[in-house]
């Protein structure tokens, strides 16, 4: 019975190789934590060397496919390297890191799936690459008004050395706009705090530390369970941004940052039984018109007694508000009733 048992017994399967993969840097600078590369939205290359290694360590001939991946940061180069005889050079292409960052190689099969090679799931990273930090409007800007550079990453911001103050906040956050750019150069986000800002954070007040969860929410970025400081001073908030046209490149250059339409007019179709009034009961948001532009005013909770249906076919001498992106609609979220100066005539309390 030994010998019947001994013979059942199944040999151990043969060992995929390879079991690690080097990467190194070929002759690359990667930068110190004290003296970082700046941080690039443009692609570049960075030279590789690959050789594939044997659970002793020796080198291994690996014929076949590895996966390059880069973290954190965006992968610009072809998702795939094909390695022989245990050994490639090359260079991958890369954009968007911040922090340490590095360069990842994966045994995770050929690309070529009818190769039907198994994989051995080994795995190389390069030494760190390291990389400063983004300003806002580093990050923020973008040829994509539903995404930003850094979306999805945990992100810390480069403020310690700007000029970012808070410009409004609301029940659940904050807005902040980095002073050390231009008006519309992407430089102002939401901070998503979940509830009222500590008040610390009070409009005015410079923020020295920011990081959080960079998100897309409807297409407008908010940095969520934020990390903040501030060094306890004030500076000057900048004066809402005059609006004069709508086009997505240039409101998107604004989103989060205050802006101001002056002499738009509510449109007299802006009735019940209307679509956008449909909307309006639902969503809260009413549409204001200037030039050949139309936004749309959030106003119903910052502002209540302002009732924008008794105005329709009305100019509205000023709206001021804070700049997002709800899918295909630039919305002006007003902050208080302030933000909304109305012509003397017409009703102003809510008829519903």
């Amino acid at each position: 019975m030994l010998l019947l048992l001994a013979c059942a017994t199944p040999s151990p399967a043969a060992r995929v190789e390879p079991s690690f993969i080097e990467v190194s840097l070929d002759g690359f600078s990667p930068g110190t934590r004290e003296a970082p590369l700046a941080f690039s939205t443009a692609a570049f290359d960075v030279p590789i060397t690959v050789r594939t290694l044997d659970v002793t360590g020796a080198p291994y001939p690996f014929e076949g496919d590895l996966k390059p991946k880069v973290r954190p940061g965006v992968l610009d180069s072809e998702p795939w390297i094909s390695v022989s005889g245990g050994e490639w050079s090359g260079s991958v292409t890369i954009r968007n890191g911040f922090g340490p960052t590095r360069i990842w190689l994966t045994d995770e099969g050929d690309k070529d799936e009818d190769t039907e090679r198994e994989a051995s799931w080994g795995a190389g990273v390069t030494e760190a690459i390291w990389f400063g930090s983004p300003t806002i409007g580093e990050f923020q800007s973008t040829d994509d008004p539903e995404t930003n550079q850094l979306a999805g990453e945990f992100a810390t911001v480069r403020v310690a050395d700007r000029q970012v103050v808070v410009t409004a906040r609301s029940a659940a956050g904050f807005w902040v706009t980095d002073t050390a750019d231009a008006p519309g150069a992407y430089n102002s986000v939401f901070i998503y705090t979940f509830s009222r800002p500590d008040d610390a954070y009070a409009v005015g007040a410079r923020v020295t530390l920011l990081t959080g969860i960079d998100q897309e929410y409807l297409a407008s970025t908010q940095l969520s369970f934020p990390t903040l400081a501030t060094d306890g001073t004030t500076i000057a908030v900048p004066e809402a941004f005059e609006l004069t046209s709508c086009g997505d490149d240039e409101m998107e250059g604004l989103e989060s940052a205050r802006v101001r339409v002056s002499d738009g007019e509510i449109a007299s179709t802006f009735a019940e039984g209307s679509e956008e009034y449909a909307d309006f009961l639902t969503y809260g948001q009413w549409p204001l018109t200037f030039g050949s532009c139309t936004v749309y005013i959030e106003s119903g909770t910052t502002a209540p007694d302002f009732d924008p249906s008794a105005r329709a076919g009305q100019v509205i001498p000023r709206v001021e508000g804070m700049v997002k992106q709800i899918f295909d609609k630039w919305v002006l979220v007003v902050v208080d009733a302030e933000d909304i100066e109305a012509a003397a005539a017409g009703p102003t309390t809510r008829g519903f």
